[in-house]
């Protein structure tokens, strides 16, 4: 009888252990793919990579939209410029063959005439480019933007291998230019994740409380748009005007 119980004590001690190994690796940066919105080359402190949700400016925590919930979230600040550069590092192993998935909502679908993503053209109108049925592609498991009402479709990029550091290259940066029909409509949003596989044919994937999602303002874009019609407005009664 103290034979079993000393097992069970034991047993249950080293079922703890693993846990909170397991549990200080994936804080510490375990076998995980993440973003960031700025260059983790210019991070402080040694490596490995910090975790984007104690060091990234934007990262958000809990939030009632699922798009946006425990991601890096990036709004325009004050101007809406593109293109623009998100990244993707490896935290620890490989990433080979790596997947970027963008995912677009239905607001996205219908106000965005062209995403360019490290010059592969994403287009929108083009349903033959998006997969709309809310599987997630490769080890990606369900989660709350596939099962999202507003789910429009996910596109994959190829970005190569990753490696963790002090591999080369262990993180990469991705350029982004958004080309609008006419102003953002309210509610748009891009979503990124990401996945590959180790030497080991393991999936290694972006946790999806550490991806990267990206809303354009309405006011500020449609601000954009006004000042350019009322400059070309301008422009055409100038040209009406007769000569003095």
């Amino acid at each position: 009888m103290h034979s079993l119980l000393r097992i069970s004590l034991a047993m249950a001690v080293l079922v703890l252990a693993i846990s909170l190994a397991t549990t200080t690796t994936l804080a510490d940066g375990g076998g995980h793919l993440w973003f960031y919105s700025q260059d983790p080359d210019t991070l402080p402190g040694p490596q490995p990579l910090p975790n984007p949700e104690d060091y990234d400016p934007k990262y958000v925590g809990t939030d009632p939209d699922p798009w946006q919930t425990e991601s890096i979230v990036i709004p325009p600040d004050g101007d809406w410029e593109t293109p623009f550069s998100i990244w993707l590092a490896c935290a620890q192993f490989e990433s080979l063959d790596t997947m970027l998935v963008v995912s677009i909502n239905n607001a996205a679908a219908t106000g965005i005439e062209t995403i360019d993503i490290n010059g592969e053209l994403l287009d929108p109108d083009d349903p033959s480019q998006w997969d709309t049925s809310g599987v997630p592609p490769g080890c990606l498991a369900p989660h709350g933007v596939f099962n999202s009402a507003e789910f429009y479709g996910y596109y994959e990029v190829p970005v190569g291998d990753l490696y963790s550091p002090p591999g080369s290259p262990y993180a990469i940066e991705i350029e982004v230019e958004i080309v609008l029909n006419d102003g953002a409509p309210e509610g748009m949003k891009i979503h990124f994740d990401a996945y590959g596989h180790t030497e080991k044919e393991k999936c290694i994937f972006s946790p999806y409380s550490h991806d990267l999602t990206i809303v354009p303002e309405l006011g500020t874009i449609l601000l954009a748009a006004a000042s350019f019609g009322a400059l070309g407005l301008y422009a055409l009664k100038r040209r009406k005007l007769p000569p003095s």
